[in-house]
């Protein structure tokens, strides 16, 4: 009996190198741990978990890793509907009100794919609803970005009356030229 059960263990290593894949390796920190410790208010870790789960979906070629990107989809957007409920979490309050209708569509969409296969339409739907709302995240942050720039501006010219729109280029130009890579 040992001798079977030493078998089997020693078998069991050599089917599973297929969920050994980079995409679907449980991440050091998971994708939902990462919004409840930024609280959703750093855009670029929110962002980059967003579109690491993005990829995870269109990556899904087989029945076991569709069930398990939707499963870390899934828990990341519980996180995110959690961190919403939270006071301290520092989103608009109507962006808090349209991400936690995206979180319910995402519960709801997931919930159905369990009770049966899923359509690659939808996998594709739910990756890029992660990848818009990450794209949103990061121009909202571009345009704090420039809107700050432009007020140093502003202060440093001796806050001349008129020159918005000069002011706002300015800073717009220099903030996209630290996009650019």
């Amino acid at each position: 009996m040992a001798t079977k059960r030493k078998t089997a263990a020693s078998a069991a290593p050599a089917t599973a190198p297929a969920a050994a894949a980079p995409v679907f390796e449980a991440p050091v920190e998971s994708w939902a741990d990462t919004i409840l410790r930024t609280n959703f208010a750093s855009v670029e870790q929110d962002s980059i978990v967003l579109l690491q789960a993005a990829g995870s979906l269109l990556d899904s070629d087989s029945p076991d890793k569709v069930s398990i990107a939707l499963d870390q989809n899934l828990k990341l957007w519980i996180a995110i509907k959690t961190v919403l409920l939270n006071d301290d979490c520092p989103v608009e309050p109507e962006v808090k009100a349209n991400l936690r209708n995206l979180a319910q569509y995402v519960v709801s969409t997931t919930m159905l794919a369990t009770q049966g296969a899923i359509e690659t339409s939808k996998l594709v739907s739910l990756a890029r609803l992660n990848m818009n709302i990450a794209e949103g995240l990061l121009s909202g942050q571009r345009n704090r970005m420039i809107q700050e720039r432009a007020y140093q501006i502003w202060e440093e010219e001796g806050r001349p009356e008129g020159c918005e729109q000069e002011h706002w280029l300015r800073a717009e130009a220099e903030i996209s030229g630290l996009f650019k890579v």
